[in-house]
């Protein structure tokens, strides 16, 4: 090999297979393997349903990460105020792809042809969720699995946040996100009426276009992530299942998968058996433990 060759795979970031050195695994983040369940095929529905929950699992992973480093360090030079925004995109966008997978797999069991126009609106994922479980009889498991994730979204409808908010300080249309927005404009969530005081007391001061403080409570989105793990993945996960195992779309079933999965966790815990500090190295251990 040429030293213009060997200077140019020192730069390669993508590597083909006659560049991997499989001894070396490690250095590598291998992109396709993660996927490959032999469902193949060109519109095949079932490798839909799995590659979404899966990559739902790997954003919802990284929001994990993140946010727990922040939190780890004490927010440290306050670098929540910059890291919030891709903490929120992964959180917007793998909870889109749970909810996307399991539309897609209530529609399957059922042979329905799921018509849904695709798009980031998790809102209106929502509604056809719970309009379909309730459809075939599994209210209890509503209860179950979704509480954290309609409080989370009913959060986003409060703010007024949509799928941009955390990729852009103003929307495709160049106007206000609902954090950046002057109080009284549309797009600003805290709305305030001006007093009477206020209204005949005009001058440069009252007239200036404030834009109140929105902030993120750090420690309560966590808890709320988590809970989406304990609950709606374990749901969207049971969804899969399903699909490639066989089984049921009932609550009676979704109960007897949960206790199979306490067990689980409790042989996990016993083999585990972490104490002291939870450190990176054990938020890692436990996002590839509970999440991947």
């Amino acid at each position: 090999m040429s030293n213009a060759e060997e200077n140019n795979k020192s730069h390669m970031i993508f590597y083909g297979e006659k560049d991997i050195d499989y001894t070396q695994s490690n250095k590598y983040a291998f992109l396709n393997w993660y996927f490959d369940n032999s469902f193949g095929g060109k519109n095949n529905v079932p490798q839909f349903i799995q590659d979404n929950f899966v990559m739902g699992n790997a954003y919802i992973g990284n929001a994990v990460l993140s946010l727990y480093s922040i939190l780890y360090s004490g927010n440290y030079c306050s670098t929540a105020d910059v890291l919030i925004f891709p903490i929120m995109f992964d959180l917007w966008h793998g909870v889109e792809l749970w909810l996307k997978s399991s539309v897609d797999a209530i529609y399957y069991f059922q042979g329905i042809n799921n018509k849904i126009k695709k798009s980031h609106k998790i809102y209106e994922y929502l509604e056809v969720l719970e309009e379909e479980l309730k459809k075939i009889g599994m209210e209890h498991t509503i209860d179950i699995a979704l509480p954290e994730l309609i409080k989370l979204i009913k959060e986003f409808q409060r703010v007024n946040a949509n799928f941009d908010f955390a990729r852009y300080s103003f929307n495709g249309k160049r106007t206000y996100q609902f954090y950046n927005a002057p109080l009284g404009e549309d797009e600003q969530w805290q709305k305030k009426e001006k007093s009477e005081d206020e209204r005949m007391h005009v001058d440069w001061i009252s007239e200036m276009p404030i834009v109140p403080n929105t902030c993120v409570d750090l420690q309560e989105l966590f808890v709320i992530i988590l809970g989406l793990v304990d609950n709606f993945r374990t749901f969207v996960e049971y969804l899969t299942l399903v699909i490639v195992e066989g089984g049921q779309l009932t609550d009676d079933a979704y109960k007897k998968y949960l206790k199979e999965c306490e067990k689980v966790q409790k042989n996990m815990e016993e083999w585990d058996n972490n104490e002291g500090d939870m450190d990176m190295k054990a938020m890692m251990k436990f996002v590839y433990s509970h999440i991947l």
